[in-house]
């Protein structure tokens, strides 16, 4: 299956892609070929977007903004992890941490659709979707991929995926499945994210063995009174 639009405008990455970014995980509702027919010169001192696409409908689950430090992507912002206290014995009940710059269906619909209002896509797109996607369709989002650089790709209908996008718009940086490998965090680094984790846990174990040691010392000077 293949679509096609005759676009009339400037279809460049300096026209379309500003903004940091997004990372979006959804489940993956179709995909197939999608072809933009140039109408106009393009501005020679930009870069022109590819043509052909692979585009990639997803039911949306949960998505953050993409952050970046001196040119290179980090991990998204985080709140500081947060022990709660409970009891008169200072024991902490769980840690949190929690994501700064998520972001839900609306918000992602309305950055990456270049203000086509009621629309996911920017106008003049692919006008004939619209109408399956957010906000008409809710939670339903289309992304275009090159061709030429993903069309190798293997998915199909049900797959858990990420995306990560070119700044604030429908284009494609890099689309994977999960699974065990990538799963540990928005940033797809797995290192990271599992050291992320072990650092939280490892003050959790912490602060518990603190307790417990503080508990026996207490029971001991109790004995000490009987």
């Amino acid at each position: 299956m293949s679509s096609s639009t005759n676009y009339s405008g400037t279809f460049t990455k300096e026209r379309f892609c500003g903004g940091d970014g997004f990372i979006v995980e959804g489940i993956l509702q179709k995909h197939n070929i999608h072809t933009v027919f140039l109408q106009a010169k393009q501005p020679l001192q930009d870069t022109v977007l590819p043509t052909r696409y692979v585009a990639i409908t997803i039911e949306f689950d949960n998505a953050v903004k993409r952050n970046w430090k001196d040119g290179v992507e980090i991990p998204p912002k985080m709140t500081r992890a947060t022990a709660i206290t409970k009891g008169y014995l200072n024991k902490f009940d769980r840690v949190q941490a929690t994501l700064v710059d998520k972001i839900n269906a609306d918000q992602l619909s309305i950055a990456i659709s270049d203000g086509n209002k009621n629309a996911s896509l920017p106008s003049n797109f692919h006008d004939d979707a619209i109408k399956n996607l957010h906000p008409n369709k809710k939670n339903y989002f289309e992304f275009w991929a090159d061709v030429d650089k993903f069309s190798h790709k293997i998915f199909k209908s049900g797959d858990e995926v990420r995306i990560k996008t070119i700044g604030d718009s429908i284009f494609v940086d890099s689309v994977v499945k999960m699974d065990s490998n990538n799963i540990a965090n928005f940033s797809g680094d797995s290192n990271l994210g599992d050291s992320f984790a072990n650092n939280i846990m490892k003050r959790y174990d912490q602060i518990e063995s603190n307790n417990k040691q503080e508990e026996e010392e207490e029971e001991e000077d109790d004995d000490e009174w009987k």
